[in-house]
């Protein structure tokens, strides 16, 4: 459509779509958000919404799409999370009042890192925005979470940055626009990450620093931590700049930036989280996370820094032991652990509370959920006065009442506001002369009305005056004719009927239009008077996110305290050596999860130290290696985050960076198979564990071809073995018994398995780990208990015999070797091989196998002593 032909309001349109052409306009029509051209045709496959045409001047056929505005947050997420960027554009006068085109100006742009669902929603999960630079082969790398005011910047080599990518798991990416391929070495799961792009002058380090230092109104970052690491301040200050932008206000609830780096903690690839289940179950299952059994905490804040802890473990042995302590504290203190989470319960979410008020979302709500949070935190001081773990002292030091604040809060607000900051009853009855002068006129306006009426009746002694109301002339004095010459001079005529008169006198319409106005006044009242508490509110936000903080750490740590107190965990004992020794560790998920009067089987540990370092673990499917893996890593875990453990004692050699291969799932998307995910994620445990790592390997080469896992899985163990002497603390389960050889061959090697009973053809799981390796997998029993057919099971059995008797029997066809796996003429079972293929079950006698084969295959009795001769040569020449 040229120009000429467009409406003026579709003039507007294509005005802001010119500005933001990749994005989806939300354009505000009234009650409706209205999308056009190809917009609507995107709206509507998006959002379900019905797509139709309207005339737009010359044009009749302008593709529309519209929906009601107060459904505006649903469809902001559907279309975020389809990928989109959406922009509001919204009326920014009263239509009322406004003099041909209604104004309209952009006042957000939404994408996946500033989703007003982030802002408004009390998940527990972090919504991370995160922004990258890279330079040199470092990186800058910030992220912030708008919803709960958290905002971190670091400087990184390649490999660090991945790991605390995946370990920050940003929703959404900002990078440099001409550094479009900067997220093909970075990420994974590049796919599932929304990609934005921002000018390059605004990464440059002055534009940053001076973005930075204006927002916190410093003169410098050395309080950051950040002076002298550049690419962290232009990530930082580039994505404070993005921040700012699209949420079209000053996201000042982002009152601190920390720096990040991995000095401290365990770190963790996304794996190992999703392989040890950490927060998500592989299952499906929303109770079978160490998350959901764990999380005893009270507040949402305690519950997203959980999370985050979860996610974070620390390597840092102060640290932990700092956490340690006020945990036992707390559960030594029964009675302090329940007066704080009572105080806890009735606190409110000061984080979302500032982030609505900042972004421009909040309510009276809010100030109400400060109000009463600074009211109990006299309270909670009191309760941390006799303690003594240190971080507690700490922490009771850093709580600020904020006076001044809460008094204002207290003598403004009502009770219990509504939710709308434009209908009133915000403000409490006395706390302003105008409001209560209005409020009175509004409540008691038909009292008034009938002294008023009742004093002009004495006045004129017209005793059937009455006072009445129109939509014409409003509130009016009506005489019947048979008293008019009673009327006042004061009275002015409005209105002639058949049997009486109207009149008006300045009284009665000074009054009336109080009284008409009353409610429209106190909404513009109130509403200037909350600005304002908000705006106190706002200016107290470093202090306001001190206290949050403070309060999600209590709730946190008494969370922990209450955790270890009702499951019967114990204090892990740290140390800086390299030795792990739990005694009757249990996996705190699956037993939580065990049927009922089914006990969970606790089993041992020692690793490391003067012990082996790495145990091959054997034994049937089902029988207990996976959860024994797992169990080790998950308590491991929770001790680095400060946590008791299910362990009945556990002595543990700080880990720095715990690995997981367990299991697989083919990425097809990305062109790779089982073998091949299971492969890389090997390659990089074996790259990157280091002499103080955990490694948990769980069936390693299932992939692929028996000999060749075999193989793999042999070489692995060696090479952690030798490798730059480093051997990382390693448990290895495997259905491969042929590895438990390496305990001969391999000084740091030991053999553990399952121990199982056998009962006449059926097998009982012990669950127990013992000393030892296992020769037998069991998998046909597995397979039984599974239902399979018992002719299947039977022809199993036979199968085997004959297998482990060596009863192959090869022949040379044509074509290649033919190996017969019964002898049972009814059964007979011909299997073709290629041609040079030997029926060799064994890995470690290939060489042997061959000079036997051949030794079967001579008769002595014919040899000459020239053949005997040439046989010891070929013979020689096999063994190389």
């Amino acid at each position: 459509m040229r120009k000429g032909e467009r409406t003026p309001m579709l003039e507007q349109f294509m005005f802001f779509k010119k500005q933001y052409e990749d994005a989806i306009l939300f354009y505000r029509m009234g009650d409706f958000y209205e999308m056009f051209f190809d917009d609507a045709k995107i709206a509507s496959e998006i959002l379900g919404l019905r797509l139709t045409q309207r005339a737009h001047g010359k044009s009749a056929n302008v593709p529309l799409a519209g929906f009601p505005y107060h459904q505006l947050d649903n469809y902001l997420t559907r279309m975020v999370n389809a990928g989109r960027r959406v922009v509001i554009v919204e009326q920014v006068e009263d239509p009322k009042k406004a003099k041909g085109l209604v104004k309209r100006d952009v006042v957000q742009i939404v994408t996946a890192g500033t989703n007003p669902e982030i802002i408004d929603g009390d998940r527990p999960t972090a919504s991370r925005i995160a922004a990258v630079i890279e330079q040199s082969d470092m990186y800058g790398y910030a992220w912030a979470d708008v919803g709960s005011g958290e905002f971190q910047a670091g400087q990184f080599d390649q490999s660090d940055l991945k790991l605390i990518l995946s370990q920050t798991e940003p929703i959404e990416l900002v990078i440099p626009e001409n550094r479009r391929d900067l997220t093909s070495d970075l990420m994974e799961n590049e796919q599932k990450l929304t990609i934005s792009k921002l000018e390059s002058w605004v990464w440059e380090e002055s534009f940053a620093h001076q973005t930075l230092t204006d927002h916190f109104e410093t003169v410098g970052l050395k309080g950051f931590g950040l002076e002298s690491l550049d690419l962290a301040v232009s990530a930082a200050g580039a994505l404070l700049h993005y921040l700012k932008g699209n949420l079209r206000t000053d996201p000042n609830h982002l009152t601190s930036l920390s720096k990040a780096d991995v000095s401290g903690k365990m770190l963790m690839e996304a794996t190992t989280r999703r392989n040890l289940e950490l927060v998500e179950s592989l299952s499906g299952n929303s109770r079978a996370t160490l998350l959901a059994v764990i999380d005893k905490s009270v507040t949402v804040p305690g519950k997203r820094l959980l999370y985050m802890r979860l996610m974070e473990p620390l390597s840092d042995r102060s640290q932990i032991e700092a956490r340690l302590d006020v945990v036992e504290e707390l559960v030594d203190k029964q009675s302090l652990r329940f007066d704080l989470r009572d105080l806890l319960k009735q606190s409110g979410d000061i984080q979302k509370a500032l982030a609505r008020l900042a972004t421009g979302r909040g309510s009276a709500r809010d100030l109400t959920a400060i109000r009463d949070t600074l009211e109990l935190l006299p309270e909670y001081a009191s309760l941390l006065n006799s303690v003594y773990s240190d971080k507690l002292e700490q922490l009771q030091k850093q709580i600020d009442l904020l006076p001044d604040l809460l008094k204002r809060l207290e003598d403004a607000l009502a009770e219990s506001p509504p939710l709308l900051t434009t209908t009133g009853g915000m403000i409490k009855d006395g706390y302003d002369p105008k409001i209560d002068e209005l409020r009175e006129i509004r409540y008691n306006g038909k009292s008034w009305l009938k002294n008023f009426q009742t004093s002009e009746r004495e006045r004129t002694g017209i005793t059937n005056l009455k006072i009445s109301f129109n939509k014409v002339f409003g509130y009016y004095i009506e005489v019947t004719k048979s008293h008019m010459d009673r009327v006042p001079d004061d009275y002015i005529r409005r209105q002639t009927l058949v049997n009486a008169e109207r009149y008006v006198i300045p009284a009665l319409s000074e009054y009336a239009e109080k009284l008409l106005s009353a409610e429209e006044v106190i909404a513009q009242r109130e509403h200037k008077l909350y600005l304002e508490l908000e705006a106190d509110a706002l200016k107290c936000s470093h202090q306001l996110q001190q206290n949050a903080k403070i309060l999600a750490e209590i709730d946190f740590l008494a969370g922990l305290a209450e955790l270890a107190q009702s499951e019967n965990y114990c204090r892990p004992l740290l140390k800086d050596d390299d030795r792990i020794d739990l005694k009757e560790s249990r996996h705190p998920v699956v037993e939580k999860l065990m049927p009922p009067g089914q006990p969970f089987v606790p089993n041992d540990l020692t690793i490391g130290g003067d012990e082996p370092h790495i145990f091959i673990v054997t034994g049937p499917n089902m029988a207990g290696k996976s959860t024994y893996l797992r169990q080790i890593g998950l308590s491991i875990i929770l001790a680095q985050m400060g946590s008791f453990v299910p362990a009945k004692e556990a002595t543990i050699g700080v880990v720095d960076r715990l690995f997981t291969r367990i299991g697989a799932l083919d990425n097809l998307a990305g062109g790779e198979s089982t073998f091949l995910v299971e492969m890389m994620e090997t390659a990089s445990i074996l790259h990157n564990a280091t002499s103080k790592s955990l490694v948990l390997f769980d069936e390693v080469g299932r992939g692929t071809s028996t000999f060749d896992g075999l193989s793999l899985a042999w070489a692995i163990v060696e090479y952690l073995h030798e490798i730059d002497n480093l051997c990382p603390r390693t448990l290895f389960a495997t259905h491969f018994h042929e590895m438990v050889e390496l305990e001969n061959h391999l000084e740091k090697v030991a053999n553990r398995n399952v121990a199982v009973q056998e009962f006449d053809e059926k097998v009982v799981f012990m669950r127990k780990i013992i000393p030892g390796g296992c020769d037998r997998s069991f998998g046909i029993h597995v397979a039984q208990m599974a239902g399979l057919p018992p002719e299947v099971i039977e022809r199993a059995r036979e199968v085997l015999k004959n297998l482990e008797a060596n009863n192959l029997n090869p022949t040379e066809p044509e074509n290649g070797s033919e190996v017969r796996i019964s002898t049972d003429s009814k059964r007979e079972r011909n299997v073709a091989l290629p041609r040079g293929h030997t029926a060799q079950l064994s890995f470690f006698d290939p060489i042997d196998t061959k000079l036997r084969h051949k030794l079967e295959s001579i008769d002595p009795n014919h040899l000459t002593p020239l053949d005997a001769l040439n046989l010891i040569h070929e013979l020689k020449n096999l063994l190389h």
